[in-house]
């Protein structure tokens, strides 16, 4: 799972809770960064100078994703993968379940034939069919990443018709199955049609479904009441965190630098450091916007030869002449 957000991190001396970046650097060892200068410098837009710094790493974070984007762009390499959203099943009301004291669902397979780890599978929507109104029902989704993860939604769910459910989880393990605790929840059938076919065949090239009923997979295509829509999508972000401790780190440390730094010219705040220290600022400025100018020739000389050692279903390379356009 990446962690966009967490590429450099910035110390803070009040806490001994501190992340450690992916990366392995921190804004705190740049020389021109210190907690007196951003707290002189921050403005009444920020509650204080570190509040500033993540707001800038965010930032600067966001920028080099959009510069990297576009040059794998500008190279041919994203593949136009389109979204396409499935459905698990279809329901049949003429099909009833009554309620019992036992969870009942459906169970998602990522489709184990996807090459890399950058395309994800998502349940974008939970759908479910109660014959019955009933208030602050469970519906829990069991993803197998690290040995178990649990996610708990109570849902109020209207009778006699489709209840969907806006959760956009991503599935972090191999599978994650989608279950509803039937103690007062009648249901009607959810017959599962993204089924595996003769010889193991696939019914998309994103995921397949098995029924769940109590504690035990079921040979039946039943989802008893629960239909999900779910899809692939290829996480972008994940490649930058995979390059942190390579460029990326160092691209977003510099960017953060410069945002700071041109934040120091704009700042309406008055006080010595703002007023005295602008010449100073605007040689760091200058040189630092040169260096991440050169980190970035030099990354993009390396990224053909880095994505054509990644076989991943997001990327591709064709082979072709790699041009910058930062």
């Amino acid at each position: 799972m990446s962690d966009i957000h967490n590429i450099i991190s910035i110390r803070d001396v009040t806490t001994e809770e501190n992340v450690p970046s992916l990366s392995g650097l921190d804004l705190m060892d740049a020389p021109e960064i210190s907690i007196i200068n951003l707290a002189n410098i921050a403005n009444e837009e920020y509650t204080s100078g570190l509040v500033l710094a993540r707001k800038k790493i965010e930032q600067a974070t966001l920028i080099v994703r959009n510069d990297l984007m576009s040059a794998l762009a500008t190279n041919h390499v994203i593949p136009n993968l389109d979204v396409k959203k499935h459905s698990t099943g279809e329901f049949k009301p003429a099909i009833t379940f009554p309620a019992e004291a036992k969870e009942r669902g459906l169970t998602l397979y990522k489709n184990n034939r996807i090459h890399g780890a950058l395309r994800k599978l998502k349940i974008h929507k939970v759908k479910v069919y109660p014959l019955a109104d009933a208030a602050d029902v469970q519906l829990k989704i069991y993803d197998n990443y690290a040995g178990g993860v649990v996610s708990t939604y109570n849902v109020n769910l209207t009778a006699n018709q489709q209840n969907s459910f806006d959760v956009n989880y991503l599935v972090k393990g191999s599978y994650a199955r989608v279950v509803l605790d039937g103690t007062n929840v009648p249901v009607v059938g959810a017959y599962l049609t993204c089924f595996t076919g003769c010889n193991g065949t696939l019914p998309n090239d994103c995921g397949y479904t098995k029924g769940w009923y109590c504690d035990k997979e079921i040979s039946g295509k039943e989802g008893f009441g629960v239909n999900l829509e779910f899809g692939c999508e290829c996480d972008y972000e994940q490649l930058l965190c995979d390059l942190s401790k390579t460029y990326i780190g160092e691209l977003v440390w510099l960017k953060t630098r410069v945002l700071l730094l041109e934040e120091h010219l704009r700042t309406n705040r008055l006080n010595n450091w703002v007023i005295y220290g602008r010449e100073e600022t605007k040689e760091y400025l200058t040189d630092i916007e040169n260096q991440y100018r050169e980190k970035w020739k030099v990354f993009a000389g390396a990224l053909q030869g880095i994505v054509a050692g990644i076989k991943d279903d997001c990327l591709v390379c064709n082979g072709i002449r790699w041009v910058t356009n930062v």
